[in-house]
């Protein structure tokens, strides 16, 4: 836990009190507003930079680091030279898995981090990206995305840990404590979003109506939030775009002071997505007939900083403030918190970047990248055609993701925003951002020149061909149809080369980013879950002719094809994997190291099937749904069980589990420990997770809910003790009066290898429940390898 940065600090808190009391209307303004920089060739002078400014956003960045730390220091000194009091700005950008700059760390997107089931990997990362961040003056990132991901059809499932609460809280801590660090005056601000229910909203549809009750948003949505408040100290949330029971979510006092703040205890500073106050106006959301009505509805709710540019937060404001028309306590409230968070950040001690000190964290970090990809990477289906030992094996690599390198990255990377900015041109389809100059010419998408500038900008990548290549002299590749045009396909050439092969890799997906070129990501939802264009036809035409194909998939979400479950000798999922993804899939394919990542989301088999959840309560899926259902199977002609469960995941070796141990005090705190042996040939990681289950209460509850998860790496044939340290209170639940209880009664849990996967098992009797403080309760275990036994 990030004990020393849990609490804001009392100096800083006292010092910005001391500062806000000199400034004027217009100053307290400016530093609840941002400018957008795209580029050094702006001219300052043209920028909404005089009299100060609370923050920048970087976008299209193309310096490189050096470069950049040189121009943000220009800025900073010209944006204090022109702030009567001096105030530095806050600068932020993306960082999901690096800061978005060229020639910095690229680690996969976040739904390949949720698989790895390994927090201390994202905690390794997101020190790396705060490190590098500091280097270039940069304080402030738009990261980490806690929205849970129920509903596939959404496009930003890629930006999220997964679909289960538990999973994505530890991950989030994981993240917030790198990025933050001990001290956040060598730390970077971290942001959680979005606030609230974002990604489960009217047909999946993004910025549409949150779709979830108040126990809902409160037990599975808002528990991530919480747990990086409350044992993290994350010092920013970024509000929801939708709305929730007829407010938009950036003007609910409901949800962004009552909630967030009080219940949640939030102490930091709220920040807008991206022209978020706008979509109250009349044109969109109609709860606002001017923008400065907006605008005061959101500073009202608890909305600080308005974000990319001043709209709403704008200088028209403070003649309402002056003249007594909007009350100046909520202006104050928000610039105090804003001044705050600046000062715990050492901003007015040293606003310029530490180029001097940071730098060396911008040297390679390859290693580290090629090792989390390769924990990424998830084995759905094995037939035992994996892995390929065979050098002199005539591999057919097929398929349109095989020789591309922007189709192993996602959205909010450098690869991807740089195709949105320069090689595509067009910066309309990504929220918020207004295209600014003279109209770029519009011009049919071209993957092949995006692939050449992803090229350019990360030599070290390798296609999932070129790293095939490396290891099997004798493949092959055919592309067989477009990733996306169903019109571009060449069936029968890709079914020539399956039958010449001894086995067949196939390289499976979509394309992650914005634009219609795209098929997930920001705006860019699906009715469907099937694989685009004319892929589906490609491997029922290329499985037909050659069974041992293993499909590679790679996509914002997860493959969802049951017939390619069904027929497919192997399924390796590998998400969005980035720079040395294709590496690390050839890798795998070859037998360099046993796949060990998790599903962090259950399967479904279809968009109809879903939004599917591995938390459900009872009644609505598993046997507890069978046993009450006139149709036990769920659906006309299907079942409604997962394609694949939450948490799954195969190996090239095998694990046993022994001497499964419960312990529980009657202060709650709980032990859970296991042994695991690794009892096959090959070493490999397993993934030990164990559950709860509240068995009966006064609320329906879970089938059952994570309570924690450990990845541990076994040679062949040792063993090692997991243990998992917890309390009872993890399943603690608010009843009908919103009051948090842990209801007397039994209590199981279950250890194993995923979510359907039952090892062992132990039960618990409380004997007399109790009230609890929601502050108090445990939100996830913590898990310790200890020696063999």
């Amino acid at each position: 836990m990030n004990v020393k940065n849990k609490s804001i600090s009392t100096d800083a808190r006292r010092r910005a009190a001391a500062l806000l009391e000199t400034l004027s209307v217009e100053e307290k303004l400016r530093q609840l507003g941002c400018t957008t920089l795209s580029g050094c060739e702006e001219p300052l002078e043209e920028k909404d930079l005089a009299g100060g400014i609370g923050a920048v956003a970087l976008l299209d960045i193309r310096l490189k680091p050096k470069a950049l730390a040189c121009w943000l220091r220009e800025i900073q000194e010209y944006i204090m030279a022109h702030s009567d009091h001096r105030i530095p700005a806050l600068f932020h950008c993306e960082a999901l898995g690096g800061p978005v700059v060229p020639d910095t760390c690229l680690f996969p997107n976040s739904i390949g981090l949720g698989a790895t089931f390994a927090p201390q990997t994202v905690y390794s990362m997101a020190d790396t990206i705060r490190r590098q961040m500091r280097a270039m003056g940069i304080r402030h990132a738009l990261s980490p995305v806690l929205d849970v991901a129920k509903d596939l059809r959404w496009g930003r499932v890629n930006e999220t840990y997964g679909g289960d609460p538990t999973l994505s809280a530890m991950m989030s801590c994981a993240y917030v404590d790198g990025l933050q660090g001990d001290d956040l005056r060598t730390g970077v601000a971290a942001t959680a979003k979005h606030f609230l229910g974002y990604s489960q909203t009217t047909g999946g549809l993004n910025l549409t109506r949150t779709l979830a009750d108040s126990r809902e948003l409160r037990e599975v949505f808002a528990k991530p939030f919480e747990a990086a408040i409350r044992k993290s100290g994350i010092r920013t949330v970024m509000n929801s775009y939708s709305e929730w029971e007829g407010r938009p979510l950036c003007a609910s006092r409901r949800i962004l002071t009552d909630l967030l703040r009080t219940e949640l205890g939030f102490e930091g500073v709220v920040v807008s997505d991206y022209r978020s106050i706008q979509r109250l106006l009349p044109d969109i959301l109609a709860t606002a007939d001017s923008i400065e009505d907006a605008a005061l509805q959101c500073l009202i709710a608890g909305l600080d900083m308005e974000f990319p540019d001043r709209l709403g937060y704008s200088d028209t404001l403070a003649v309402m403030f002056c003249d007594g028309r909007a009350d100046a306590t909520w202006l104050d409230r928000a610039v105090l918190r804003v001044l705050t968070l600046k000062f715990e950040l050492g901003l007015f001690d040293d606003p310029f970047p530490e180029w001097e000190e940071y730098s060396v964290s911008l040297a390679d970090t390859g290693e580290a990248e090629r090792a989390a990809t390769r924990q990424t990477l998830t084995l759905t289906k094995n037939e035992g055609l994996l892995p390929l030992r065979d050098k002199n094996a005539r591999i057919a690599v097929i398929g349109p993701c095989a020789g591309s390198l922007r189709l192993l990255f996602g959205g909010y990377t450098y690869p991807s925003m740089l195709e949105m900015f320069q090689v595509v041109g067009d910066s309309s389809e990504m929220a918020g951002v207004v295209q600014t100059g003279a109209p770029r010419p519009r011009r049919k998408y071209d993957l092949a020149a995006t692939d050449r500038a992803v090229r350019e900008a990360c030599p070290q990548a390798k296609t999932v061909f070129e790293a095939l290549c490396a290891r099997f002299p004798h493949c092959s590749w055919t592309q067989g149809c477009d990733y996306l045009d169903p019109a571009s396909q060449d069936i029968p050439a890709a079914c020539a080369a399956a039958r010449s092969a001894d086995a067949v890799v196939l390289c499976l997906g979509g394309k992650n980013g914005w634009g219609r070129h795209c098929n997930t990501g920001e705006g860019n939802d699906s009715a469907s879950l099937d694989l685009p264009g004319a892929q589906e036809a490609l491997a029922r035409a290329v499985i037909a002719e050659n069974a041992n194909t293993v499909v590679v998939h790679t996509d914002g979400r997860p493959l969802t094809s049951e017939w390619i479950y069904d027929h497919s000798a192997a399924v390796l999922e590998a998400y969005m994997p980035g720079a040395w993804g294709g590496e690390a899939i050839a890798a795998a394919i070859a037998g360099e190291f046993s796949p060990a990542g998790r599903l962090p989301v259950a399967l479904p088999r279809s968009a109809g099937h879903g939004p599917m959840f591995h938390a459900e309560h009872n009644g609505s899926t598993g046997n507890s749904f069978a046993a009450g259902a006139l149709n036990r199977d769920g659906y006309m002609f299907s079942v409604n069980t997962p394609l694949r469960p939450f948490g799954y995941g195969l190996s090239y070796t095998s694990f046993s589990y022994e001497s499964f141990r419960l312990s529980i005090a009657p202060d709650g705190r709980s032990e859970a420990s296991v042994v695991v042996r690794n009892t096959g040939f090959m070493d490999g990681d397993e993934v030990v997770q164990l559950y709860g289950r509240d068995v009966v209460a006064s609320i329906v509850r879970p089938v059952q809910e994570l309570i924690g998860i450990c990845r541990v790496s076994l040679l062949a044939g040792e063993a090692r003790t997991v243990r998992f340290s917890f309390n009872l209170n993890q399943l603690a639940f608010p009843d009908e009066h919103g009051v948090w209880q842990l209801e007397a009664g039994e209590f199981t849990f279950f250890v194993g290898g995923h979510s359907a996967d039952v090892r062992a098992e132990a039960s618990y009797t409380l004997a007399q429940g109790r009230r609890l403080d929601p502050a108090g309760r445990s939100f996830f275990a913590e898990a310790s390898v200890l020696a063999e036994e």
